[in-house]
């Protein structure tokens, strides 16, 4: 599956906020680790948006033994779910967005987890999100 992507601005704004380009020449302060930074190019230009999500939240290093740091010893899944929670519930039109995006995910995609929890949120969690978030 091919889309006509842009490699100078992100493709999708809420978990693939890093254009190809910029992983690819970084600016100076700016640091994205292998073999994640390769993995998240090589994904997105193959479709694979699940193994794009799933090195974006790698790519900075803050991720050991499968726990997030400074997540409060949170999962990578745990921490996407959240984001996403976070982002149907303020910023619901760019989640919208983002679904109508991860449906083009190509079938060989590694992580279909990752799409499986960003675009399936129940009405039970985005309920529970908001009452936590008004607290």
């Amino acid at each position: 599956m091919s889309l006509n992507m842009s490699e100078t601005r992100p493709v999708e704004q809420l978990f693939l906020e890093f254009p190809i380009q910029l992983v690819l020449n970084p600016r100076p302060g700016t640091q994205f680790l292998e073999p994640w930074a390769s993995m998240y190019v090589d994904a997105i230009r193959d479709t694979r948006f699940g193994d794009a999500v799933w090195a974006r939240y790698h790519i900075s290093g803050d991720v050991e033994n499968g726990i997030v740091g400074g997540s409060n010893g949170m999962t990578v899944l745990d921490v996407i779910k959240e984001d996403a929670l976070s982002y149907r519930v303020n910023e619901p039109e760019e989640y919208f967005k983002a679904l109508l995006f991860y449906a083009n995910t190509s079938s060989a995609d590694g992580h279909a987890d990752v799409i499986e929890v960003i675009t399936h949120l129940d009405e039970g969690e985005i309920a529970e999100f908001k009452a936590k978030e008004e607290a």
